[in-house]
Order: C-alpha cells, then structure tokens, then sequence
C-alpha cells in the first residue's frame, strides 16, 4: 500500500507547487512588467527567486524576449524555468508510479522514467514555440486589413492616434491586443513613436516591424500618411498571397509521406494479393 502511497502524494505536491508558481502573478502585474521589458527597465519575480538565481543574465534576456513574443505578459522567466522542473518532476514521478505498479525494475524501464521527465521539462518550451509561431501567424493575416481600415479612416480626416484606434477596435486577436497596449502606453504618456517601436519589438513580426518603421519615418519627414499605408497595405497583402503560394507549392512535398503511407500498401495488395492468394492455395 505504501508503494502506491509515496508515488501520489509526491504528484499531489508537486501539483499543488505547479499551481502555486503559476498562478501569483495578476494580469496586470504582468503587462506591466511587459512595457517594462520594452523599455529596458528590468523586474525582480519574488514568487521564484530561487529559480531566478538559477538563471544567468543572457538566458533570462532571451526568455524574456520569447515570452514577450508569444504574448505570455503574466508569465517570467524564472516562473516558465520553475514550470518546467516541476513538470520534469511530474515526468519523472510518473514513471516511477510505473515501475512500481507493473514491478520492473530494468535499465530500459529506468530510461523510460527519464525520458518521461526530460519530456515533462521541455513540455513548456516546447508549448512557447507554439504561441509564439502562432501569435507571429494571426499577426500576418490580420496586417493587411488593420493597414486597410487605417487607411480608410485617416482619409475621412481622422489624426492617427484616434484612426489607430478606430482600427484596433475591429481587430481581434495578437495585433488588435498589441495595438490597444499601444495606444495605452501613450495615454500613459509615452509618445507614439516610442509605443508604436515597443510594440513592434515585444512582437518581432518582420511586417509590422516594417509597417511600424515606416509608419514613424514618414511622421519624421512629413509625408503623407494616407499615400504611405495604401503602399504598405498593397505591400502587405502580396506578402500575403505570397506566403500562401508558398503554402501552396510546398503541400507537394509534404504529402508524400501520407501517399507512401497509406496508398502504396493499398496497392500492393490489390495488385499483388490475388496472386499471393493464389499461390497458397497452390
């Protein structure tokens, strides 16, 4: 009884850590240390300073980064290390869990406890890669018709601040979130400028960064807005269409595996199978 016993009550304490280290900070707090972040301003997480001390400067810089991609404001890098040890745990006291239940004790038993571990601790990066190449995706598609709208309204006469917001209102997702903690910031104070090349390196999309770079650039030197959005609107939308044709032209390639997979063994035996059949019988 002891030996189902130990196993689970180690579980239940390291779900209770889980939700202890990923659930202290608010959303609000987080944001915050988000603008922080953009601006230089560094933040110190004391729900996770032992797992902040475990981190070097160069290793938290680039957590940091990846987090502000995948839009995890809430979530630091000591919290997202932390989150994987106990998910290595969490691996690693389910095997063992195994092991005792099915009594086999073997060295390739002891290398399936630790591959559920190293499996458990990549688990949170891996689930970063995600957001961020997801978050990167609704950005892309949801650029072209932002530059649109943007486009329509500062032609109605409408200053770029209230035509950026007017804009973000219809847009859902990453970029209509980013856009509205963008007009935030310069409600707060910060110039447009500023909160327009923060939001665009909290993002690091190559097309808003672009479409950021130029929007400030032509405020610089005092061009026209109207004619420069319709350029990046029609710049953006061929990206677009490209992107899609490259989509395209490569799902050749990716369905030769499905084909070799399930249709050729189907043909063998349609081919082959009678005759098979037949020389058994034989």
């Amino acid at each position: 009884m002891m030996l189902f016993l130990v196993p689970m009550l180690v579980v239940g304490a390291i779900g209770v850590i889980v939700y202890a280290v990923t659930s202290s900070n608010s959303e609000v707090k987080g944001r915050l240390a988000a603008i922080n972040a953009s601006a230089g301003l560094g933040g110190a997480d004391d729900a996770a300073t032992l797992f902040q001390r475990l981190l070097d400067d160069q290793r938290r810089d680039r957590l940091e980064v990846r987090l502000q991609e995948a839009g995890w404001y809430h979530t630091t890098p000591a919290k997202l290390f932390a989150r994987s040890g106990v998910y290595g745990a969490i691996g690693a006291g389910i095997g063992l869990l195994l092991m005792l239940i099915l009594h086999l004790f073997t060295p390739v038993m002891m290398a399936g406890i630790a591959a559920l571990a190293g499996f458990g601790a990549y688990r949170p990066y891996g689930q970063l890669a995600g957001a961020i190449k997801e978050r990167k995706l609704q950005v892309h598609r949801t650029l072209p018709d932002f530059l649109d709208l943007l486009s329509t309204t500062i032609e109605a006469g409408v200053a770029l601040n209230a035509a950026i917001s007017v804009a973000a209102e219809g847009l859902k997702g990453a970029l209509g979130e980013e856009l509205r903690a963008a007009l935030q910031d310069v409600r707060l104070g910060r110039s447009r400028a500023e909160a327009l090349l923060a939001m665009a390196a909290r993002v690091r999309e190559p097309d808003l960064t672009t479409v950021v770079t130029a929007l400030v650039q032509s405020e610089r030197v005092g061009a026209s807005l109207t004619h420069v959005v319709d350029e990046l609107a029609a710049d953006s939308r061929d990206r677009r269409i490209m992107r899609a044709e490259e989509l395209a032209a490569a799902l050749s390639n990716k369905l030769i595996f499905p084909m070799a997979l399930c249709m050729l063994p189907a043909l063998f035996i349609m081919i082959f199978g009678g005759v098979f059949a037949r020389y058994l019988h034989h």
